[in-house]
């Protein structure tokens, strides 16, 4: 017989089983198990034939049905797999119809027979792209690219793909957030780090982080943290200021990601806010919606009094 690990492996329960039913017909003279009966099983021996006969059959059943839970149990396992992998392979699929569906359209010939739109994988690009048109028509033009007039709807193919690549863009750069102030260290966990500054804020998102330039002893480099969508970096920069009231991280700050156009606008804003903030120091100056806003200080009940 063979060793308890092989008996229950599919060649030897097959090979067993062909033959004890083999050696059946061949006692009994038939050749159809179908033809079988109680009164030739009775005509095969004495009893203790028959019994032997019988603990065979037992045996052979005992293991074809450990075999087939086995089967069960691995059977299981690979629909849990299959399921997985279809999933994946779906969420696959739809990302890349999401993003290659008007793309391969548009590029065919650089964009020669774009007309009034493109499709883009994002839900709101459509109404973006004419927004951006609309605003930056004048700098287009002056950059000697040709647009036509935008109420016959005709769209030069440079400036469409100049605005389409702005707006990508700025989707990527919106589930950004930069982080500056955030003390390096040798061998660190920045995603780790992240995380904790995120907890400050009561928020955990998933992430991904990095720092950005190359490593320096005077300099603490910014970290990149990228989120999940843009939504999730509004909330997480609408709840930053409660960074001033933590005795962890008092001199964190945390920025949203910006274009390079739009850090030079940013730091002529700065630059502006310290010389408002020199020049007239009893009103309180900060910058919101990119201007700077002015208000004169809360004056405090005893004042008021």
């Amino acid at each position: 017989m063979p060793a308890a690990a092989e008996r229950y492996k599919f060649p030897e329960v097959e090979t067993d089983g062909t033959n004890f039913f083999t050696d059946l017909l061949k006692q009994c003279k038939l050749h159809d198990v179908a033809n079988f009966t109680p009164e030739l099983l009775m005509k095969l021996g004495t009893k203790d034939v028959i019994a032997s006969w019988l603990m065979r059959a037992v045996q052979l059943l005992d293991r074809q049905h450990n075999f087939v839970i086995n089967q069960r149990v691995h059977i299981s396992s690979y629909q849990q797999d299959i399921i997985e992998l279809q999933s994946d392979v779906i969420e696959a699929q739809r990302k890349t119809l999401k993003f290659s569906s008007s793309v391969e359209k548009s590029i065919k010939n650089g964009f020669e027979d774009v007309t009034t739109s493109l499709e883009t994988s994002l839900d709101t690009v459509e109404d973006t792209i004419k927004e951006k048109l609309e605003k930056s028509y004048s700098e287009v033009a002056a950059s000697n690219q040709t647009i036509t007039s935008t109420s016959s709807n005709a769209i030069s193919p440079e400036a469409l793909k100049t605005v389409a690549k702005q707006v990508i863009m700025e989707e990527e750069l919106s589930k950004n957030i930069v982080i500056f102030g955030l003390p390096e260290t040798d061998n660190e966990e920045i995603q780790k780090s992240v995380s904790r500054v995120f907890e400050e804020l009561g928020e955990k998102p998933r992430l991904e982080a990095v720092r950005l330039g190359k490593k320096m002893q005077s300099k603490v480099r910014p970290v990149k943290v990228t989120l999940s969508s843009s939504s999730a970096v509004h909330q997480i920069l609408s709840s930053c200021s409660k960074l001033r009231q933590s005795a962890n991280y008092k001199t964190v700050f945390l920025s949203p990601d910006r274009t390079d156009e739009e850090r030079a606008k940013h730091r002529q804003l700065v630059l502006r806010l310290k010389e408002k903030t020199v020049a007239d120091p009893s009103k309180k100056h900060y910058i919101k919606g990119g201007e700077i806003v002015s208000v004169e200080p809360r004056k405090s009940n005893l004042q008021a009094g």
